[in-house]
């Protein structure tokens, strides 16, 4: 629920990212006679150690994830888009969204990774869940988007930049709690319910504190299975919470135990299938055009999927007089399995292999992938000063990871199963330090070296594919930072920034052809990047005005793309891309009860070389990032008797967007095909509405998302082979939310 001030309008932003829900230094009243504005400062961890968001030389985006909770948006693929330079693409739930940073994409393996506090959560090989993890209903301080790549700190993955959960530490001194519900309405679905709770607080004053929340979410779907038939295909449930307890034992030594658990099932994702090129499939579709219906689907079976995802986490700090000692353990698990209606094509091979058996009148596809690992970092840093800062540390990771596929065919066949089972290992020693020519102008250098080792087999059976022994490969990896910080003014700060970031290579399946000849490589590489960025934030004097502009340039080297080889898909290298932008927010107090907040970005992704295997051409934009995103906010709050209330709305577009290259002639006559079939997804808007008040310990709001119900798709998959599978927009959903604050 927001908060208004009853005077000063919400939040303007040290470092706004436009949208109307980002945290912001907030102004507020300093004397109600004088009505003098003053800033309110707010805190980032960007850097590992307590920062003021006005100073921190990162590109940074503080997400107030409880405000957007109150506008009807409650995952990662809702908040995200209101970011500039972020897009999101997934099947509309709470888990699978790939997020892209600056066009970093996330084909194989995430390019953006997260972190719950000081914990990195997600797989580091591309064998297993590359998307990140979705922490938005955890009870969260905020939620920090880094942008740009963070090696150097946060290690391997965060290679486009990082999600940074940062969940509110159990209180040694204060009590609070809440007990919300979100009811609200979908047009063409059902009734959608979110329930919360939280609590925290001490259990010794000054000595024993605990934290605890959990959620229950059940979303109606929207997609309607023609076929089976079923209305709402898509509906999920979605549960799931976390705790902590944090042990003062004495002044200097603090302990912290921190767990979640996140569970998601349902019947089918919201997505229909649609022509991804012309007449490809079904004659006299064009591409993007769906098959059913723009809220259906064909589906011939019920495609369940499940996923869940825990952690246990220990901190221990140590507080010296001249720093902080830091260890961090933990020991996570991801798992999804998911089926899929795979009937067009694969019955028909089915009928090829098997005639006896023929014809074959279903597909199914079922996988089953995930992992276990385990992290521990030890981390020295010095207390903040304005001479020399400094912080060193270690990172030690272990990962088990399977893969399981199958295609299940009617009548019964053999025709494709695979296993695939990998180890990944890395250990890395990092450390960066800061020095203050002058405490207005100041120098950092940061470097990380990693040296990993990972390997895979493939266990197989069917005509579709062989099985292939184990492949193994131990590599090394240096990230560097560069930083300059100038600060003129309390209001004002420049910074210029270099910084590297990678991805892990990994061992590849070594497929051969008729002739007993190798047609992969043994591995494929590190990918990775240099970025390099300037920028400024700051605000007016009297507060009322305040900016963030950021200008990138991007040189990614040997990225990791998905290719087809005999059949099977297996990892590889391209050879270049460039991406250059720039992100602009801004925000202005038209008057103390009236806040405009609004972001630009403009991201020009682009491959650097021809690429034979994408069928992509030197400077064709790279996919699923579009060159334009807009959001614009306004909000007014006021008094409804003598109760605090607001009122506002929201406006965001997403440019045309590319999800596969088009495919090109090289200079001898040779043509290179697509990966996929060229499809560009048209450019969308979408427009919000949300009021609310507060009454004592209650907390009221309402909404309206997507009010003129735009119909459009947030992504698509495109396939030669079988149908393309493209994710629409939520149609338009009216709600309320009610929480009671019963400390």
């Amino acid at each position: 629920m927001y908060k208004p001030i009853n005077r000063l309008a919400a939040a303007i932003a040290c470092t706004l990212t436009g949208g109307f829900m980002l945290s912001t230094s907030a102004l507020a009243q300093q004397d109600a006679a004088d009505e003098i504005l003053e800033l309110e400062e707010v805190t980032v961890t960007a850097s590992r150690r307590d920062e003021s968001l006005q100073d921190v030389a990162i590109s940074v985006s503080v997400v107030d994830v409880k405000e957007y909770m109150d506008a009807g948006m409650t995952s990662l693929s809702d908040i995200l888009p209101f970011v500039p330079g972020v897009s999101v693409t997934g099947p509309g739930g709470n888990f699978g969204n790939a997020v892209y940073m600056r066009g970093i994409n996330a084909v194989l393996a995430a390019g953006v990774t997260s972190y719950v506090d000081d914990i990195p959560i997600g797989s580091s090989t591309v064998y297993t869940t590359p998307a990140p993890l979705d922490g938005t209903l955890l009870d969260l301080q905020n939620l920090e988007v880094l942008k740009g790549p963070q090696g150097t700190l946060y290690g391997s993955s965060a290679l486009g930049g990082l999600l940074k959960f940062n969940t509110r530490e159990a209180s040694l001194t204060d009590w609070t709690g809440s007990l919300s519900a979100d009811l609200s309405d979908t047009h063409g679905g059902g009734l959608n319910q979110l329930y919360r709770v939280n609590a925290n607080g001490p259990v010794v004053t000054d000595t024993l504190g605990v934290s605890f929340t959990a959620f229950w979410k059940d979303k109606s779907g929207y997609i309607d299975n023609v076929n089976i038939p079923k209305k709402g295909w898509d509906d999920y449930e979605y549960y799931g919470g976390s705790g902590s307890v944090r042990w003062a034992a004495t002044d200097r030594l603090e302990f912290t135990v921190q767990g979640l658990y996140q569970k998601s099932t349902q019947d089918g994702l919201a997505q229909i299938e649609a022509n991804s090129g012309d007449d490809l499939l079904l004659p006299g579709l064009a591409a993007g055009q769906p098959w059913y219906g723009e809220y259906e689907t064909g589906q011939a079976l019920v495609n369940p999927s499940e996923f869940k995802a825990d952690m246990l986490g220990l901190t221990i700090d140590y507080q010296f007089d001249w720093g902080t000692l830091t260890s961090v353990t933990s020991t996570q698990s991801e798992n999804f399995t998911q089926s899929q209606d795979l009937t067009v094509p694969y019955a028909a091979f089915a009928d090829l292999f098997f005639p006896d058996s023929a014809p074959h009148t279903s597909a199914i596809f079922t996988g089953d992938l995930g992992f276990d690992k385990f992290t521990q970092e030890v981390k020295l840093a010095s207390s903040s000063n304005e001479s020399f800062e400094w912080i060193v540390g270690g990172f030690y990771t272990k990962e088990d990871g399977h893969n399981s596929q199958i295609l299940n065919i009617t009548p019964p066949a053999d025709l494709f199963y695979a296993n695939f089972p990998s180890n990944y290992e890395e250990l890395s020693f990092y450390g960066t330090g800061t020095y203050y020519f002058t405490p207005a102008f100041d120098a950092s250098v940061g470097i990380r070296y990693s040296d990993y080792s990972n390997d895979v087999e493939l266990q197989a059976s069917g005509p579709l594919v062989a099985p292939l022994p184990k492949t193994s490969i131990d590599d090394n990896v240096t990230n560097w930072l560069f930083n300059l910080r100038y600060r003129p003014s309390d209001t004002m700060s420049y910074y210029a920034r270099v910084a590297s970031g990678y991805r892990p290579g990994g061992a590849n399946f070594v497929l051969l052809d008729a002739e007993g000849n190798p047609i992969t490589d043994q591995f494929f590489t590190p990918d990775s990047l240099w970025s390099y960025e300037v920028g400024m934030k700051g605000t007016s004097a009297d507060g009322r005005f305040g900016y963030d502009v950021a200008a990138f340039y991007i040189d990614w080297q040997d990225y990791q793309i998905q290719v087809i080889r005999g059949g099977l898909s297996v990892a590889a290298n391209a050879e270049k891309a460039h991406s250059k932008g720039i992100e602009t927010s801004l925000s202005f107090a038209a008057t103390d009860s009236l806040v405009f907040t609004g972001s630009i970005s403009y991201i020009d992704a682009e491959l650097a070389a021809n690429e034979p295997d994408l069928g992509g051409v030197d400077g064709e934009q790279l996919p699923n990032t579009p060159k334009w995103q807009f959001a614009l906010d306004a909000q007014y709050n006021f008094d409804l008797g003598s109760m605090p209330a607001y009122a506002g709305a929201s406006w965001r577009y997403k440019d045309d967007m590319p999800v596969s290259f088009d495919g090109y002639t090289d200079s001898s006559g040779m043509y290179w095909p697509p990966s996929g079939p060229p499809l560009v997804l048209d450019s969308y808007s979408l427009v919000d509405l949300r009021a609310g008040f507060t009454a004592g310990k209650f907390d009221f709001a309402l909404y309206v998302t997507n009010l003129l119900d735009e119909w459009a798709y947030s992504s698509f998959g495109s396939s030669f082979v079988s149908a393309g599978l493209g994710t629409p927009t939520r149609p338009r959903t009216i709600g309320a939310v009610v929480r009671w604050n019963f400390y």
